[in-house]
C-alpha cells in the first residue's frame, strides 16, 4: 500500500537526518545515562560494570538496525517521523512485533545500564522508559491507521505490539498446550501460502481456535456482529483476526474487507451454515453464503469437526475438555448452482456421520427443554419432561448412554440431534406468546453499537408475523431469522433489526415456528441480495 508524500529537498533532508541523529543517539542517551546515575547518587549504589550488558546492548541494536533497513527498502523511508516510509512494512522484524525500533532502543538502554555499572539505569530508568515508549507508539498508531487505512489495522490484528503479543496466538497456545486436546487430519491441505477459504461446519464456541490447529498461518474469521458490540468479549475480538458480520442484512462493508484479505494472500474462514447448531448435529449451509464463497473464486478448504458438540453443547451453555479430531478435505472449485451439495458432499467425505454423541452427565439438563420442548415420539408437550427424557402421555423414555448415545425402551440408539429434529418437525399451533425483553438496532450501517432498549411486554408470532408493543413486522416483510447465544431471537426486515430476550419460551422454538408460519410469504416475494450482490462484484 502506497501514498503520496511530497518529500523535502536533499538540503532541507540532511537537516533533518543530522537533527534526528544528534537528538535519538546524542541528547537523549545522555539525559538517560544521567538520571541513571543520578538514582545511583540518591539510593547510595555504587558501580559494578558487567559484560552481561553485551546481551543486551548488540541484540538491540541490531534488532534496530534491521528494522532500519527493512523500512528503507521497503518502506522507502526512515525511522524518522519527518521522513516517514511511503509503504507499509510488514516484512522483517515487523512481521515479530510492531515497534522494533523503541524495543530495540529500549533493550540497548538496559545493556548499557550493565556495562557502565549503573544499577539506576539498567534497574529504574530503563524499566520505566517501557511505559513511554509503548504510550507514545499507541499514539503513533493512530496516525500510521489514517496513512495506510484498513491495511494497518488488519496487520495490527496479525501482529502484537511485542513478540507473542497476540490474543489470536494466545489462543492457539492454549490449545497447543493440552487445554483442549485437538487432533488434525489432513492439514497438508492448507496452502502454506496464498489466499483459501475454509468452511467448517459450526457447533462450538471454540471452533475458531479448533480449525487455527490446522496450520500455523494467521486465520481471519468472519464473527457475528452481535459479538463487537460490547463488552469483554467485543474487547477480545477487536484485537483479533476477525470481519465483523451483519449475518441479518446483505453486508457490504463484511465483503469487501473478505475480498482484500484474500488479495492480500490470507486465510480466511467462513462458517457457511451461518450460525452454531441448536443441537450439535450438522446443518445446511445457507445456500446465500455457499453462493457467496463460490464467487469468491479463492480455493475453498472443506473441514470438518468431530467432538466439538460434547465439548460446548449450545443448548447448555458450557465448555469441558473432550477430545477433538479436526479433518481437512482437499480443496473444492465451487459453482455457484451446486455450491451447497459440494460442500454437503465434502463434508461427508470427511465425516460420514451428521449427528455426534453428547454426553449429558454434567450437565443441567433442565436447559434440554430449550431443544425437546415437546416429546420427540408423539409430539404431547404437557406429559414430556425434557429433564427425565420420558413422555407419560405415549410412554417413550430415553437412557443416556456413557458414550452420549439415547437408547429407548428397544435398545434403539439415538443422538440427542435426532430427538431436536423430530421436535422440530412438529408443527406449532399458532399463536406463540412469551414474556421478553426487547432490542432495536439504532442503524443497520455505519460502526456496530450496542442496542437500544424497548423494554419489557409481549412478543406474539403467528401466521400473521411479529408483534411486541406496539411493534408489528407481517411475515413478506421479515428477511431474516437467527438466533444468538441460546437465549435471544433476531428478527430483520429490509429497514431494521429487532433482538427478544423471552423469558417463558425456548428462542430455537420461536425461531422455528416464524420460520415455519412464514415459508408461503417468503415464496412471493425475491430472497434479498446477497453481500456481493451489494458490493457490486
Amino acid at each position: 500500500m502506497s501514498i503520496s508524500v511530497r518529500a523535502p529537498g536533499p538540503g532541507r533532508r540532511l537537516v533533518i537526518i543530522a537533527a534526528y541523529v544528534a537528538a535519538y543517539w546524542a541528547v537523549l542517551p545522555g539525559a538517560l545515562i544521567a538520571a541513571g546515575l543520578a538514582v545511583d547518587g540518591a539510593l547510595g549504589l555504587g558501580a559494578r560494570p558487567s559484560p552481561w550488558g553485551f546481551g543486551a546492548v548488540v541484540p538491540g541494536l541490531a534488532l534496530m538496525l534491521w528494522a532500519a533497513i527493512e523500512l528503507r527498502r521497503r518502506g522507502r523511508g526512515l525511522p524518522i517521523s519527518a521522513l516517514p516510509p511511503v509503504r507499509l512494512v510488514t516484512t522483517g522484524p515487523y512481521r515479530l512485533m510492531r515497534h522494533p525500533m523503541y524495543a530495540g532502543w529500549n533493550a540497548a538502554v538496559f545493556g548499557l545500564g550493565l556495562l557502565i555499572g549503573s544499577p539506576g539505569l539498567a534497574l529504574v530508568v530503563a524499566p520505566a522508559l517501557a511505559p513511554g515508549w509503548i504510550g507514545y507508539a499507541l499514539l503513533e498508531e493512530r496516525g500510521l491507521a489514517r496513512r495506510f487505512g484498513g491495511g494497518y489495522r488488519r496487520y495490527k490484528k496479525r501482529v502484537g505490539l511485542l513478540p507473542l503479543v497476540s490474543l489470536y496466538w494466545v489462543s492457539q497456545l492454549l490449545v497447543l498446550a493440552g487445554a483442549l486436546p485437538v487432533s488434525v487430519q489432513g492439514s497438508e491441505h492448507i496452502p502454506k501460502k496464498g489466499p483459501a477459504l475454509l468452511v467448517p461446519n459450526h457447533v462450538c464456541y471454540l471452533d475458531p481456535a479448533f480449525v487455527g490447529r490446522a496450520t500455523r498461518r494467521v486465520i481471519w474469521f468472519t464473527t457475528t456482529a452481535e459479538a463487537f458490540r460490547a463488552g469483554p468479549l467485543a474487547f477480545v475480538l477487536r484485537r483479533m483476526p476477525a470481519v465483523p458480520l451483519r449475518r441479518y442484512r446483505p453486508d457490504p462493508a463484511a465483503c469487501r474487507e473478505v475480498v482484500r484479505l484474500l488479495e492480500e494472500g490470507e486465510l480466511v474462514c467462513i462458517f457457511p451454515e451461518g450460525e452454531r447448531s441448536p443441537h450439535g448435529g450438522r446443518q445446511a449451509p445457507s445456500p446465500q453464503a455457499s453462493s457467496m464463497i463460490a464467487r469468491l473464486g479463492a480455493p475453498v478448504i472443506p473441514i470438518v469437526i468431530v467432538g466439538a458438540a460434547d465439548v460446548g453443547p449450545r443448548w447448555a451453555n458450557v465448555l469441558r475438555r473432550r477430545p477433538v479430531v479436526v479433518r481437512v478435505g482437499s480443496p473444492l472449485t465451487l459453482t455457484e448452482e451446486g455450491a451447497v451439495s459440494q460442500i454437503v458432499e465434502a463434508w461427508d467425505r470427511l465425516s460420514p456421520g451428521r449427528d455426534e454423541p453428547v454426553r449429558l452427565a454434567g450437565l443441567d439438563r433442565a436447559k434440554l427443554s430449550r431443544i425437546l420442548w415437546r416429546c420427540p415420539a408423539c409430539g404431547d408437550e404437557g406429559a414430556f419432561r425434557p429433564a427425565e427424557l420420558a413422555c407419560e402421555a405415549c410412554g417413550s423414555r430415553w437412557r443416556p448412554t456413557d458414550r452420549g448415545f439415547l437408547e429407548d425402551s428397544t435398545g434403539a440408539a439415538t443422538t440427542l440431534a435426532g430427538l431436536a429434529r423430530a421436535v422440530l418437525a412438529f408443527p406449532d399451533p399458532p399463536p406463540l406468546r412469551a414474556r421478553a425483553r426487547g432490542y432495536v438496532e439504532r442503524s443497520m450501517s455505519g460502526p456496530i453499537r450496542p442496542l437500544d432498549p424497548l423494554g419489557e411486554g409481549e412478543l406474539r408470532i403467528d401466521a400473521c408475523g411479529l408483534s411486541f408493543d406496539g411493534l408489528n413486522v407481517p411475515p413478506v416483510d421479515i428477511r431474516s431469522v437467527t438466533s444468538e447465544r441460546a437465549d435471544t431471537l433476531q428478527v430483520a426486515t429490509a429497514a431494521g433489526m429487532w433482538q427478544f430476550r423471552p423469558r417463558d419460551k425456548s428462542v430455537f422454538r420461536l425461531k422455528n415456528a416464524l420460520d415455519q408460519w412464514r415459508g408461503p410469504a417468503i415464496s412471493t416475494h425475491a430472497p434479498a441480495p446477497d453481500i456481493l450482490d451489494a458490493t457490486g462484484s
